[in-house]
Parts: structure tokens; C-alpha cells; sequence
């Protein structure tokens, strides 16, 4: 072989100096840019939150029940005289029909379920295992007062994503946006409670029940906007210790992009 011809390849021999030299260059290099592209789409993910679903305990509570706007438990708070907090009711999986709720209409009841809780918001998730999973109580909570229903703004259009409760306060992550929309279809459309998930001027998230116009059960017309960038017109309560938000589902229009979600 004469000194202008290259080297033949050879597997087991040792790396050639131009080839060792660019693979200590390149190599840091590649690392580098995979690191920093990394961080970049991280950096663009949603925070998931602080969600939990407890699936290891089965937890027992007992409250009012109430049908409307959604079936929940009126629970008495430990550490507050006279106050209740809303615990929302769901069976396992995407509906609400396997509770046969027809026959405990505003009963005392001891409930029992798996819990699903973000913050100070929880819910009971009623899993199939358990025939029978309330029974009634003879617990008075006649002592405690209705919770108070006041109107916090009127006509009010509101920025923000159609979400179902389950999945938000901890059952899936992500649980916002496009990729959670065919769950977050289903889970509604099974009776799932929907909220409206709105985002403030100084980045804070806030999260109201969806109900119609009336208070009642949301229309199942909002389907086709869940987990998109939408508008909707209504009214604001606060309800005990939920905020709702009362609005017509003909009001709904959807954004052209996330960025305009900010700054209601």
C-alpha cells in the first residue's frame, strides 16, 4: 500500500488518530445539545400538579348527601364549627351509573371509597368491589347550616380549558389539554363532574365547577370544545367551598391558540 491510499478499515485494530480526535470533540458536543433540547421541551411541559389517588385505602366519610348539580357529600370540617366541605362522588372507571343513587336522596350517609384529592378539593371514587358501598347514618347534620350561595360576578366571559374533575384532581397526568381529550370526553360524557380551568394575569390557576346556566348538570354540548382553548360567558358563585361557573353551552367559542389563555 503506497503513503496516497487510504487505510483499509479494520475492526479490531486500534481508532485512527483523525477519527479518535473527532469523536472527542463531537461527542461532548452531542451530549450537550441532547441535554439542552431536553431541558427546552421540559421547560414547555405543564406542571402535572400535586394530585393524589389513593388507590392502597379504602377511606370512610361520612356526610349530607346531594344530587345537584353533581352527586356529592356535604362533610363536616374537623377544625371549623358548623362549616362543610363538598366531597364529589364517582364510581370507578369513566361513569357514575354504577352508583344507584337513586335511593339515598339528601340521606346521612357513611360513604366509603378510594380518594382523589388536590389541595383542599376531593373526591370518592366508588370502586366495583364494594357492594355496598354506603350505609345510612343517624348522624344529625341539621345543626349545620345550608352552604351559602353567593354571586361573585355576572356576564362575566371567562378564558380557559373544559376539564373533567376526576383526572384533574389526580387520577391522570397530564390530565389538561389536547393530549387528555378523548379522556376527558369520555369521563364527562360518563357523568364525570366537568370544571372550567382558568389562568389569571399573574399565572395563578384557578379551577371552577361547570354547570349550565341554571346550576344544574352541564350540558352535553360542551363535548366537542373539552381539553381546547375556549371561551364561555356566564355567571360566578361561590357555593360552600367551590367556586362555579354558570354558563350556557351556546356561549362556547373556542381560541386559536393556548397563549390567549392568560390573563382572566
Amino acid at each position: 500500500m503506497t503513503k496516497d491510499q487510504d487505510p483499509f478499515f479494520i475492526g479490531w485494530g486500534e481508532t485512527p488518530s483523525v477519527d479518535r480526535r473527532f469523536l472527542l470533540g463531537a461527542v461532548p458536543v452531542g451530549l450537550a445539545g441532547v441535554a439542552g433540547l431536553s431541558w427546552a421541551v421540559a421547560n414547555t411541559l405543564s406542571d402535572p400538579g400535586a394530585g393524589s389517588w389513593q388507590t392502597g385505602k379504602i377511606h370512610t366519610i361520612r356526610g349530607l348527601f346531594q344530587k345537584l348539580p353533581y352527586p356529592h357529600l356535604l362533610v363536616p370540617v374537623a377544625d371549623k364549627d358548623f362549616a362543610m366541605k363538598t366531597v364529589l362522588l364517582v364510581a370507578q372507571g369513566k361513569c357514575i351509573s354504577a352508583l344507584d343513587l337513586e335511593n339515598i336522596k339528601g340521606a346521612a350517609v357513611e360513604a366509603k371509597g378510594v380518594l382523589i384529592e388536590r389541595g383542599t378539593r376531593q373526591m370518592l371514587e366508588v370502586p366495583p368491589l364494594l357492594n355496598k358501598w354506603y350505609t345510612p347514618t343517624a348522624e344529625n347534620f341539621g345543626l349545620y347550616p345550608t352552604p351559602k350561595t353567593e354571586k361573585i360576578a355576572s356576564g362575566i366571559t371567562l378564558k380557559g380549558q373544559i376539564l373533567d374533575t376526576k383526572c384533574f384532581l389526580g387520577v391522570m397526568r397530564p390530565s389538561t389539554g389536547r393530549t387528555h381529550k378523548a379522556c376527558a370526553s369520555l369521563c364527562i360524557r360518563g357523568g364525570i363532574p366537568p370544571s372550567f380551568r382558568v389562568m389569571t394575569k399573574t399565572g395563578r390557576e384557578k379551577i371552577l365547577l361547570l354547570t349550565d346556566q341554571n346550576g344544574g348538570p352541564a350540558s352535553m354540548d360542551i363535548l366537542p370544545f373539552v381539553a381546547d382553548p375556549v371561551a364561555m360567558t356566564g355567571d360566578v358563585f361561590q357555593v360552600g367551598d367551590l367556586l362555579q361557573f354558570r354558563a350556557a353551552s351556546k356561549t362556547l367559542t373556542r381560541l386559536n391558540s393556548t397563549m390567549e389563555l392568560w390573563g382572566n
